[in-house]
């Protein structure tokens, strides 16, 4: 049972010298909570100063989710409803929750100026990630073993990993559903239990339904929460969260459905074709991407056995990526250590104070990263870094006191010598610690340079197709929904990888041979390439999109080219018409899956 402080005893209780201690401390409380207030500050407005250093507007477009709400939550503003709006056909947006676009449409509505108005998106993002750094420290406080300086220390780790500025500072909804899920899983400790108040568990269920309308790994933290009440025996609370949460999840239920059922805006025969179904997926339902991606028994277990190394990894890779990568038998040495440090540090503490409903959510979760397609585990387990966090500090804390022991105590030569080590060891992951934020901050600045520099040239690209196409002209492009902001031409990828070509490689070069199928199919006039296209896929795949990219530029007259010749804009008459009698030598190259038909003219629904 944990003590209680004399500060919460009665004074009448108290002898003299106690009772004027008591006072004493009971004086300084204003002080301290001063002081803790002001440092939680310093960090917040810490957070704040990185991501503005990190220039963010630069990274926009870089993951593609960015430009996709953001021109939905322009769809939005302009009355269109929850389409997507920057993809040919404008087809219903059923891929994300609609909760982030929807609070994006305010942007447009207070700043309809791009880009202008991508300050006020990032500003968005950044409130919400201020929110995510409180609720860190109220989180962090909560364990009995962690003192409020030491909240503050690892509550500013969180605040400033380059993972969480990044996100921090960018128009996606990572930072956004780790402020609501932390949120929720916090209002638990004291919602799920069989005296609550109902108040608190509908406010917990708001939360976690919230959550859930932001991303779909909410549907997890809801149901964590949950059995968290069950095993607590909050029958009460339980049913007044479930009648809070259900609504929400009636809605990704039924978004869910609506995916299935969307009908294609392309019609024809490029219709049916491997490129174009793929890439419809991709932008349409995460359930049909999850099973052109998973096509066989053999590739599902394949990936469970990836996904689930990467997601023991995970916990490790917040402190030692990039620069222990388990590589090496170091490296992997390194990673198990510290990811058992984590679990350890985290099941202890547990065990000693009570299971907290954090912990119920995170098996239900990580089952869920398990099966899911794309296992970026470290970008899905930011709501959890502070428990992560907290669970590695007291993990060092034990060890500390008990190196300390040794030493203090004189024990037998051999223990002193092993505590020694033990201590140089802990010093060493701690400057690794540090030395790896540092690095992997400085790589982010870095990045965010050369992606200004980009951006100039490829603003030209865009200026001219603003210039040069009809309103109606279609076009191919790897960061298609930056293009359609800048130009307002609808655009789409020209080819979208899944993660059999990934687990299963003989599969890349086939499906590469449909590499022109999307702009086939939307009747594409121009194809916008630039240096850093397909910089976001796994290196063998950004290698051979490249070359096949290099292989089509000698069939694909240029039409336009920046100065420094990093983007180029290509004339897809032949592609569209390879009919034509100037066009004949270079079918070979183009349709290499032996599709030289004449086009069919797409319809859009």
């Amino acid at each position: 049972m944990k003590k209680i402080p004399e500060s919460d005893v009665p004074e009448a209780e108290l002898s003299g010298s106690k009772r004027e201690r008591v006072q004493a401390v009971t004086k300084s409380i204003p002080y301290r909570r001063g002081l803790t207030s002001l440092a939680l500050a310093c960090i917040l407005a810490s957070f704040c100063i990185a991501v503005i250093r990190l220039h963010p507007t630069n990274f926009f477009g870089y993951t593609e989710d960015d430009s996709i709400y953001f021109s939905s939550a322009k769809g939005l503003a302009e009355g269109k409803g929850y389409v997507l709006a920057s993809f040919p056909g404008t087809p219903a947006a059923t891929k994300y929750p609609v909760l982030y676009p929807w609070v994006l449409s305010w942007v447009w509505r207070w700043n309809p100026s791009f880009p202008s108005n991508l300050i006020d998106a990032i500003g968005v993002t950044i409130a919400f990630g201020i929110l995510y750094i409180a609720v860190a420290f109220l989180f962090l406080r909560r364990f009995n073993n962690i003192s409020d300086i030491e909240a503050l220390i690892l509550t500013a780790f969180c605040a400033l990993h380059p993972l969480v500025v990044f996100y921090g500072g960018s128009i996606l909804s990572e930072i956004p559903f780790a402020a609501l899920a932390l949120a929720s899983m916090l209002l638990a400790q004291k919602a799920m239990q069989p005296a609550a108040r109902p108040t608190l568990a509908v406010c917990c269920g708001i939360l976690a339904g919230l959550s859930i309308l932001t991303r779909a790994f909410g549907v997890p933290v809801a149901a964590g929460i949950a059995v968290a009440a069950v095993a607590h025996r909050a029958w009460r609370p339980l049913l007044a969260f479930a009648a809070s949460v259900c609504p929400f999840f009636a809605v990704i239920c039924a978004e869910t459905i609506a995916s299935r059922r969307i009908a294609p805006p392309v019609s024809g025969l490029a219709a049916s074709s491997l490129g174009w179904v793929h890439t419809l997926a991709y932008y349409t339902s995460y359930p049909n991407v999850w099973r052109m991606g998973v096509p066989t028994v053999a590739i599902f277990f394949t990936m469970l056995r990836t996904n689930a190394l990467v997601l023991l990894g995970a916990p490790a890779a917040y402190f030692l990526f990039p620069l222990l990568q388990g590589q090496t038998i170091v490296g992997t040495a390194v990673i198990v250590l510290v990811t058992a440090a984590v679990l350890g540090g985290m099941l202890r503490d547990a065990r000693q104070n009570g299971f907290k409903p954090v912990h119920f959510v995170l098996p239900l979760y990580a089952g869920l990263i398990v099966v899911w397609s794309y296992p970026h585990a470290s970008r899905f387990l930011i709501p959890f870094l502070p428990l992560f966090a907290a669970g590695l500090w007291l993990e060092a804390k034990r060890l500390l006191t008990m190196i300390r022991g040794a030493i203090r105590l004189k024990k037998p030569m051999p223990e002193r010598v092993i505590a020694v080590v033990f201590s140089i060891l802990l010093m060493g992951l701690v400057c690794i610690l540090l030395a790896n934020c540092f690095r992997q901050g400085q790589s982010l600045i870095e990045a965010s340079r050369k992606r200004a520099s980009l951006l100039q040239e490829k603003r030209e690209a865009y200026d001219w197709l603003a210039r040069s196409s009809g309103p109606r002209a279609r076009v191919v492009a790897y960061e298609d929904g930056s293009l359609y902001l800048y130009t307002g031409r609808q655009s789409a990828r020209p080819f979208t990888f899944t993660t059999a070509e990934f687990y299963d490689p003989p599969r890349l070069d086939s499906d590469l041979d449909h590499f022109t199928d999307v702009a086939r199919a939307i009747g594409a006039q121009y194809w916008v390439s630039a240096d850093d296209d397909f910089g976001y896929e796994w290196a063998d795949a950004s290698r051979k999109a490249h070359a096949r990219m290099r292989t089509l530029e000698q069939v694909l007259p240029v039409v336009f080219r920046t100065r420094q010749d990093r983007v180029k804009v290509y004339c897809l008459a032949c592609l569209q018409h390879p009919e034509a009698a100037s066009c004949k030598s270079a079918a070979s190259l183009l349709f290499p899956a032996g599709d030289q038909q004449p086009s069919v003219e797409p319809v859009l629904r």
